[in-house]
């Protein structure tokens, strides 16, 4: 039964990383050579995330003292009760501060395979994403929900407690604050 699992858990990366792949190698890349073309063929939402405005360190900072990570049940992506208050909370502060951007990063704990880890964790982040959006922050704020499975833990030790804080959907400002420094210093 678990080699059937993970043979179907494989199967359908393999199709979303083939298909991924075919999509931008069907690209038209005409635009590339055509300067006038080039502007015409991105689409709103590309130019959008190159000229993310920068977010200054104080609303950054209040940021990160008022937006909460929420977090799941072990084998789970559905929102308890509780984390659906943060994030009516965390919604409400997305809305009194418009220019915000922001990016949700759905994670995993260690337990399970790569594959199975990076889908449970992009349905957390898919779950999160749907309910601040229906908490009435507008869908063009969010950059992108993704799933990092186990990449990046916050605590590595070996128990369920860590495992606990690990299985979370992070969120984040965007640009990310590294690449917002860079931009500063120019």
């Amino acid at each position: 039964m678990r080699t059937k699992r993970l043979s179907l858990t494989t199967f359908l990366l393999c199709s979303i990383l083939c298909s991924t792949g075919m999509a931008f190698a069907q690209a038209d890349t005409s635009a590339q050579h055509d300067p006038k073309q080039a502007s015409a063929a991105s689409s709103p939402d590309d130019s959008k995330l190159i000229a993310a405005p920068v977010v200054p360190a104080t609303e950054r900072q209040q940021f990160q003292q008022a937006i909460k990570d929420v977090h799941f049940d072990f084998d789970r992506a559905e929102l308890l009760p509780e984390d659906r208050a943060i994030l009516a909370s965390d919604a409400e502060w997305l809305k009194s501060h418009p220019d915000v951007l922001i990016t949700l990063e759905g994670d995993a704990d260690e337990r399970g395979d790569i594959v199975y880890n990076v889908v449970l964790s992009a349905e957390r982040a898919t779950a999160a994403r749907d309910a601040l959006v229906e908490l009435g922050v507008p869908a063009d704020r969010i950059a992108f929900a993704t799933g990092w499975g186990k990449l990046y833990p916050v605590c590595s030790e070996n128990n369920e407690g860590c495992w606990s804080r690990n299985r979370r959907t992070h969120i984040s400002t965007w640009p990310p604050e590294e690449e917002a420094a860079q931009v500063a210093s120019r």
